[in-house]
């Protein structure tokens, strides 16, 4: 009896001492509580603890996360991941979800400050998937910086615009304005071109809370931004308003960048003396990339305000070929591939994972009818979405007058045949849906008008030959001119110029080129115009050739 009491007491004491040695050290969860709010005293509260002091691996982990993460939040940069990675370590084969998420993501972190972004990715990546669905800080965090790294490469297709519209859906949950401030700022700025309407609301609320916290770096940035689109509308007083705000906050956070904006306005508002002034401040050597695409815009600008077209060209040059390099950015391609990969193989897994644990053939036919499922309900959306599109440019056109290519169909007599008879073809689809009843929310009547645009849209070499004559005979050698003076345009972009030059209207070409919707044919002008490195607007440059 003596000896199991002696058993029982040597356990317990044995438990006890474990358990001692499994608690959390109270200077670790101090640091944790103040790493959102004041990174800053976090980060100082982990510099005075010895690390030989703390016992356990679990406090050893919990430090290695905690100084990782203060040093990212704190700007620190970070040359090593052998800190973060005994956290990933450690959390891997534990049960706490929530640090080894966190560990990921600043494991993601750490490649990103060392300039490894593919691996920063794909650490990203593991944090998302591992992540819980209510665990919105990490969440928010995990999308806000893959966001950043699409957005800082360039990326289109919407690949930054999708990750920091779900930063600002998890930031928002945990009302966190600071964080929420900065990914509206982002999706601001990438909405700017495709939904002005959008992008303003986006700025709106982002400086609301700017003036909130009295944030004075977000709010120069956002001047920048609403300047950015004044300018685009030509609404250059306006826009100037905004950056001599910003310079007026005496936060130099982006200084090269809007000195050359301030240039560029001066110099549309014909003012060369202060447009050179401000172009030459800058230290060009600190220039990013995006800078020195707005210094070649800005100096383009001025060459013209000075009538110095050699120069000018030498501007337009170099500026089409930095927005080249930035349009055909190679990292963006390799991080969505990687992302992409990623996805591939988390579901590859997956779908291993439920084979070995169960190979019925119920589950087989379940994940087959939710695969039917959701694809069919994408396709319900798109097909929406493509009625709501075709349904806009229809009842554009039916506002139209037709007269309006009376002239064009009654000088086609005496060009090819074959050019003759294809433009008669389509300008009779035309008039037949400026005319019909057509909805493309019946089906009968859809199928009609799919049946009228798709010979319209159809990619005919001769017709467009016999167009390019047309216009040419027509407009004293009109298409020449624009081809010569401008070769960096494709044959995409003079076909385009073309169907201007014949006086269509923006749906009549969204239809004639198979565009989705009218808003792509205004961003395919607006894209054009600067490819050529033109002033104002597109189409009053057009009508100007034809009627020399």
């Amino acid at each position: 009896m003596r000896k199991l009491l002696y058993i029982l007491i040597t356990i317990l004491t044995l438990s006890f001492v474990m358990s001692c040695s499994r608690s959390v050290d109270k200077r670790l969860v101090l640091a944790d509580t103040l790493m959102w709010t004041r990174p800053d005293s976090s980060l100082a509260i982990l510099n005075a603890i010895n690390r030989d002091s703390l016992q356990g691996e679990e406090n050893q982990a919990y430090y290695a996360l905690l100084l990782t993460q203060a040093q990212f939040r704190c700007n620190i940069p970070l040359t090593s991941d052998t800190l973060i990675s005994k956290a990933v370590d450690y959390y891997s084969d534990n049960h706490n979800q929530e640090h080894y998420t966190r560990a990921l993501l600043y494991k993601g972190g750490a490649y990103e400050d060392m300039g490894n972004q593919v691996e920063a990715i794909k650490w990203y990546k593991q944090a998302e998937n591992n992540a819980d669905s209510t665990d919105y800080r990490n969440l928010a965090q995990i999308n806000f910086r893959m966001g950043l790294l699409y957005y800082n490469n360039y990326a289109s297709n919407n690949l930054d615009l999708n990750k920091f519209q779900m930063a600002a859906h998890y930031y928002e949950i945990l009302k966190d304005k600071r964080m929420l401030m900065q990914s509206l700022y982002y999706c601001g700025n990438l909405l700017r071109i495709t939904d002005i309407n959008a992008a303003r609301k986006c700025y709106d609320k982002a400086l609301s809370t700017a003036i909130e916290l009295k944030d004075t770096i977000n709010l120069y940035r956002l001047d920048s931004s609403y300047a950015l689109m004044y300018i685009e509308d030509s609404l250059y007083s306006q826009a100037k308003k905004y950056i001599l705000d910003a310079f007026r906050l005496n936060n130099r956070f982006e200084e090269n960048y809007n000195y050359y904006l301030l240039g560029l306005i001066y110099a549309n508002q014909k003012d060369l003396d202060s447009a050179k002034y401000f172009i030459s401040l800058p230290d060009k050597s600190q220039n990013s990339a995006y800078d020195s695409l707005m210094m070649y815009k800005a100096l383009r600008e001025i060459s013209l305000c000075d009538n110095d077209i050699s120069q000018y060209r030498k501007f337009n040059t170099q500026y089409n070929r930095i927005s080249d390099s930035l349009e055909h950015n190679e990292t963006k391609y390799i991080l969505h591939d990687s992302e992409q990969e990623f996805d591939a193989d988390r579901i590859a897994a997956k779908g291993k994972k439920v084979s070995l644990l169960n190979k019925s053939i119920f589950i087989l036919v379940a994940l087959f009818l939710i695969f039917a499922l959701v694809t069919a309900a994408l396709f319900i959306v798109s097909r929406r979405k493509n009625r709501k599109d075709k349904q806009q440019m229809i009842d554009e056109l039916k506002e139209e007058n037709f007269g309006n290519y009376e002239e064009l169909r009654s000088n086609l007599a005496d060009f090819d045949n074959h050019f003759s008879k294809t433009m008669n073809e389509k300008l009779k689809s035309l008039e037949e849906i400026m005319t019909g009843a057509y909805n493309p929310n019946q089906d009968s009547k859809s199928k009609e008008v799919e049946h009228k645009i798709s010979p319209i849209a159809d990619d005919d070499t001769k017709f467009w030959e016999g167009l390019y004559s047309y216009i040419n005979i027509k407009h004293n050698g009109a298409m020449d001119r624009i081809a010569n003076d401008y070769p960096q345009l494709s044959a995409n972009d003079l076909n385009f110029i073309k169907l201007m030059c014949c006086g269509f209207s923006d749906a009549a070409i969204a239809v004639c080129r198979n565009y989705r919707n009218v808003a792509s044919v205004r961003s395919s002008r607006r894209r054009i115009r600067d490819k050529m490195g033109i002033e104002g607007n597109l189409t009053d440059y057009i009508r100007n050739i034809t009627v020399r």
